[in-house]
């Protein structure tokens, strides 16, 4: 079997032949060098172990373009596959089934398999042959399918790994609890001895215990928070008004930037927490107002833009001017205590909080470098009231 980034018309000569190719193909979903790599290992895997009549794998590269392996059997000896780049729309990932529709870059029709994850911003359409049924291979196919879509990432769009944030959600919750207790007797032992002192000195320094105390405990609470957030209460949200009111009462503090909305003329309703989405808003908003502030070489300015990119799907970005985010601090954004700025000048909660709000309203959350400044997207369903998956 003869595969190529363009279109393949030979067949092999000999079994040789195709035990090279099958080696190739394990090989390269081991360890994919490029996306390009990865998209075509993981079509070429359906195709020559689960014998799919046709197969496209998405995998995104930033929130407008995604590449596309178009895998196509001709016969039992005759494999094509394509692979490309297409111009969409990452909201479709919200509604898999849109990736194959007349507007979709994956032309499989009436798959069999749509298998989607918005996580690894990755899809996967198979249609198989229906004579050839082998459930125990397609599922492992399926697996390592997702594994090696979720290994992969560009220099151009980071987001949450949904496993690694989880773990550290449990984490979070084990400690929480555990350090509250010790901390409440700190905190109730301090107060005590500063109401048995008169000495300056002594009350100055039980002070700043208890300062620093309290503050260990707001910690505490945020990871708490992080890791058992409330659950959404859903109810059909204005997402245009939400943003209008966030933007409203931040204005004032955001003094010498320049903040511009642009929101479309028609009401997008989401099914959604009104007040969580109002957090999630005010975070991204005090995340690009600290980035400006960090940009002496030009004035600040923050774009805040809301549209309807797909039939299901709004996506909200904001995007500011402030210096780039190096690849080091790219990899962690979404942690909990990680904070790109100066050690006591923030906590690092506000990404992940966000990362948590979106994962509980089937969204997508990323961010993407531009040249000069960054960029926060935030894609919601607008349809489903259903709870998270």
């Amino acid at each position: 079997m003869d595969v190529t980034r363009k279109t393949s018309t030979t067949a092999p000569s000999a079994e040789s032949d195709q035990e090279d190719w099958g080696l190739e193909i394990l090989q390269a979903l081991v360890a994919p060098s490029t996306a390009e790599d990865a998209a075509l290992a993981c079509a070429a895997a359906w195709m020559n172990f689960v014998h799919a009549e046709r197969v496209a794998v998405a995998v995104f590269e930033s929130s407008t373009s995604c590449i596309v392996a178009h895998g196509q059997r001709d016969n039992d000896t005759h494999i094509t596959i394509y692979v490309g780049r297409e111009t969409t729309s990452v909201a479709l990932l919200l509604r898999p089934e849109s990736l194959h529709s007349a507007a979709g870059p994956c032309a499989t029709e009436e798959p069999t398999d749509v298998l989607c994850w918005p996580e690894h911003l990755a899809a996967v359409l198979v249609r198989r042959d229906e004579s050839f049924v082998d459930e125990e291979r397609s599922d492992l196919i399926q697996e390592l399918s997702r594994r090696l879509l979720s290994r992969w990432t560009t220099p151009l769009t980071s987001f949450a790994n949904a496993g690694h944030m989880e773990a550290m959600a449990e984490f979070a919750a084990g400690a929480g609890h555990e350090i509250n207790n010790p901390l409440g007797s700190i905190i109730g032992q301090t107060q005590l001895l500063l109401k048995r002192t008169d000495k300056v000195d002594h009350q100055q320094a039980l002070e700043t215990i208890g300062a620093q105390a309290w503050r260990i405990r707001d910690m505490i609470g945020d990871t708490m928070l992080f890791a058992r957030p409330p659950q959404p209460e859903f109810t059909n949200c204005n997402l245009g008004q939400i943003v209008e009111t966030v933007v409203g009462q931040l204005q004032k503090t955001f003094t010498g930037v320049d903040v511009t909305m642009n929101l479309p003329t028609s009401a997008v309703i989401s099914v959604a927490d009104e007040s969580q989405l109002s957090t999630l808003v005010s975070h991204l908003l005090r995340n690009a107002f600290q980035a400006v502030q960090e940009n002496e070489e030009r004035n600040g300015a923050i774009t805040v833009q809301l549209a309807r990119d797909a039939e299901s799907a709004a996506s909200l970005s904001v995007t500011d001017n402030g210096p780039g985010i190096p690849e080091e601090i790219r990899r962690h954004l979404f942690d909990p205590f990680f904070s790109g700025r100066q050690a006591g000048r923030g906590l690092g909660f506000g990404l992940c909080h966000c990362w948590q709000i979106v994962r509980m309203h089937n969204g997508i959350l990323m961010q993407e470098a531009l040249e000069p400044g960054n960029r926060f997207l935030v894609v919601l369903p607008t349809e489903s009231a259903s709870g998270p998956t």
